[in-house]
């Protein structure tokens, strides 16, 4: 029997208690009222703007088959059109169409319209770092004119294709039926658009043409139609699944991972107080970075766990849904690289968790603190719902935002290879930046023993002033560094390639140098070596400078060549063709510039920072940025090597100029020969496409001899004597 008047009045207790919780009040109620509607306003905000935009931008149309006068008079009454006659077409098939030799298109139903060759789910690689999308894999779909408009939308170079065919104007005129048809892919919003406003269009036609045809008496054959309008989505079955699965599955992939996490976090910190064992690993011989290192790899082995179980249960989820909808397989390798790309999103927020769930007393508290984190870290996901929203040059660097579009690009089969390495590069450094963060949080003393500590103290900005920077100063100045650097570099992208290199050299790497270097204190001669190299060193890196460009194209690039519009891509920029500049110039702004700017950064400020782990490590490390920092996995390969080469150099000779005159002789080596094609022919290397294996390893032995050169140095401090002197 149930005493009532005890329980309410233990009720009473309880609810008392908890209300009186000012931050139980907040979190509860006052976080919810205001957050939400918050969100509700700005997404509405955001998403009016870019309907605005979408609606305000015109409609890319390319035109098949001769552009009958009505059709264009019809489709110029608006600014609502970008007219493209003939574009992607080629002349044959443009003399097949006209001459009316091209079949009728095939059936519309599923399954010819699903293709013949089942869609692959991996990237493809011909792109640049600002392109939204690339081709996908050739399918056909049963028509040469529906191969190429589907070719066509998917690099972005129309949204829709209009086909006239042939007497189109003529059986107009004639009192006909003139045919004509609308390519478009359902899954892209601008194609879709393009489709309905071309339909609206032709429609108006259609109406115009039975007005003048009603005031005659003669009713020919088609009078009841006047224009017959064909609309063909060229989107695959499997892709329009894919689109519903790339809208749906990363966001609920991180959301449930992150929830994981949350739990796992408030366990190993603030669970660890509330059960007075925190407190006792302090006791042990643990420092506060290597608490914070098995902490962390604990929680993220739990979120991992809960990521591939999310994922594997998704995929076969989706997989039975998409089988019974119509025997649609997606492919299973989709949803093991969605798990991949997963990974350092997993890492940044498991490491933001455990830094802010530190500051807890109790679990309850860890809740308290955690759930507006996890909402916060939520928000960027609700970008994926808005409509346009596309990875590219923008968003690869939104956190968390820029994985759902990935996984979304990965199951539209639209992930561009140049995309992937940003989001991927761009993640990995933000999940660095983290666990900095958590690092430097679990290093207060006063929050480890139970206090909460004050977040002023923990985020005050007080550098230490020393000699050389801590590998976590080196790693957040090169985050900051590439942030800026890539968002910069697209804004100056309209002032031309002059511009966009120097502001490059001076604002994002240069800049942050001297400012850390300043407020930190750092050495001249400890952190970036500034000290006069022996002779040795200057020889070897001379001999380095003109034969490491070998190395990196001869060897390296032979191994794993980057695609051929890549290559001309680079090779266009670094001859100025547009420009009209010296070669005096160009030497300095490639050559010099980036050998004095980049090496500071790279072999002076990063080099110096993780040379604490110790040789190899800082070496592998530095060079591994150097490479992310050229923002393309094109060249990461050769960029790591050429890299590698030059640390070496630097710390084995002890002297950074080193550094610089390899860098500088390697560039404006590469500078010289593309604007003096005769070097090649002196070199025997006109007649090929590659660098032969004999010169590619002759150079890679003469590298090896420099570098032998370059450790052929005496101590720093007996006969090499620094150049600029600390005060």
């Amino acid at each position: 029997m149930i005493r009532w008047h005890l329980s309410l009045a233990l009720f009473r207790k309880e609810i008392i208690e908890t209300l009186r919780d000012q931050r139980t009040l907040l979190l509860a109620f006052g976080l919810p009222i205001l957050l939400y509607p918050l969100l509700a306003i700005g997404l509405t905000k955001v998403q009016e703007s870019r309907s605005e935009a979408q609606n305000a931008r015109a409609s890319k149309v390319a035109i098949w088959g001769p552009l009958a006068a009505s059709v264009r008079t019809e489709l110029e009454k608006t600014n609502r059109f970008e007219i493209k006659p003939g574009l992607g077409l080629s002349p044959e098939l443009s003399q097949d169409l006209e001459s009316g030799k091209l079949p009728p298109f095939p059936s519309n139903s599923r399954e010819e319209s699903r293709g013949t060759n089942k869609p692959s789910a991996s990237v493809s690689s011909q792109t640049g770092p600002g392109t939204k999308a690339i081709p996908r894999p050739p399918q056909d779909l049963g028509h040469p004119l529906l191969n190429e408009a589907a070719r066509l939308i998917a690099s972005r170079e129309v949204d829709a294709v209009l086909v006239l065919w042939p007497g189109f104007d003529s059986a107009l005129d004639a009192g006909g039926l003139s045919k004509s048809a609308i390519l478009y892919d359902s899954v892209r919003d601008e194609s879709s658009r393009a489709h309905v406003r071309l339909s609206d269009s032709l429609i108006d036609l259609r109406k115009a043409e039975l007005s003048r045809r009603e005031s005659k008496f003669q009713l020919p054959s088609g009078f009841s139609k006047a224009v017959e309008i064909e609309k063909r989505d060229l989107a695959l079955p499997l892709r329009q699944a894919g689109k519903v699965i790339g809208s749906m599955l990363p966001l609920l992939l991180i959301i449930m991972s992150a929830s994981g996490g949350l739990y796992a976090a408030i366990d190993l910190t603030a669970g660890e107080k509330e059960r007075n064992t925190l407190q006792t690993l302090l006791c042990a011989p643990l420092t506060s970075l290597e608490i914070i290192t098995g902490k962390f790899l604990a929680a993220w082995v739990v979120v991992l766990m809960t990521t591939l179980a999310n994922a594997a249960s998704m995929g076969a989820t989706f997989t039975r849904i998409l089988s019974s909808a119509g025997g649609i397989e997606a492919p299973m390798s989709a949803y093991f690289m969605a798990f991949l790309v997963m990974l350092p999103a997993t890492f940044m927020v498991t490491a933001i968790f455990l830094a802010v769930a530190v500051f807890a007393r109790d679990f309850k508290d860890g809740q308290n603190l955690l759930t507006p984190m996890f909402m916060v870290l939520m928000l960027p996901l609700a970008g994926t719902s808005l409509p346009g929203v596309e990875l590219d040059a923008w968003t690869a660097f939104v956190p968390l935002l820029n994985i759902c579009l990935l996984i979304k690009g990965i199951f539209l089969q639209e992930a561009a290879t140049e995309m992937v390495f940003l989001v991927l590069a761009s993640s990995v450094v933000y999940a660095a930046m983290a666990l900095s963060f958590a690092a430097h949080v679990f290093q207060q003393e006063q929050v480890l023993l139970g206090g909460r500590g004050s977040w002023k103290s923990v985020l005050q900005f007080k550098p230490q002033r020393s000699p050389v920077p801590s590998p976590s100063l080196a790693l957040l100045t090169f985050a900051g560094a590439f942030v800026l650097m890539f968002y910069g570099g697209h804004l100056l992208a309209g002032s031309g390639m002059v511009v966009l290199i120097l502001m490059t050299q001076i604002l994002f790497f240069l800049g942050p140098n001297v400012v850390v270097g300043w407020r930190w204190g750092l050495s001249m001669t400890e952190t970036y070596a500034l000290r006069r190299p022996s002779w040795q060193a200057v020889a070897g890196a001379v001999l380095i400078g003109l034969t490491a460009w070998g190395v990196t194209a001869g060897v390296v690039m032979r191994l794993f060549p980057p695609p051929e519009g890549f290559s001309k891509a680079l090779e266009k920029a670094l001859l100025f063709e547009n420009d009209n500049l010296p070669l005096v110039f160009v030497v300095l702004l490639v050559g010099a510039t980036p050998a004095i700017c980049e090496e500071l950064f790279f072999r002076g400020l990063i080099l110096s920072g993780f040379r604490r782990f110790g040789f190899w490590p800082a070496l592998i490390a530095s060079s591994f940025l150097f490479a992310i920092a050229h923002s393309s996995i094109y060249r990461l390969l050769p960029t790591f090597m050429l890299g590698m080469i030059i640390g070496w150099a630097a710390m084995r000779s002890g002297s950074i100029f080193t550094g610089m005159i390899i860098h500088g002789i390697n560039n404006s080596l590469l500078v010289i020969i593309l604007h003096n094609r005769d070097w090649l022919t002196k070199l025997g290397l006109d007649e090929h496409t590659e660098i032969p294996w004999t010169a590619g390893i002759g150079m890679l032995a003469l590298t090896g001899v420099g570098l032998w050169l370059t450790s052929m140095r005496p101590i720093p401090g007996r006969t090499t004597q620094p150049i600029l002197k600390q005060p």
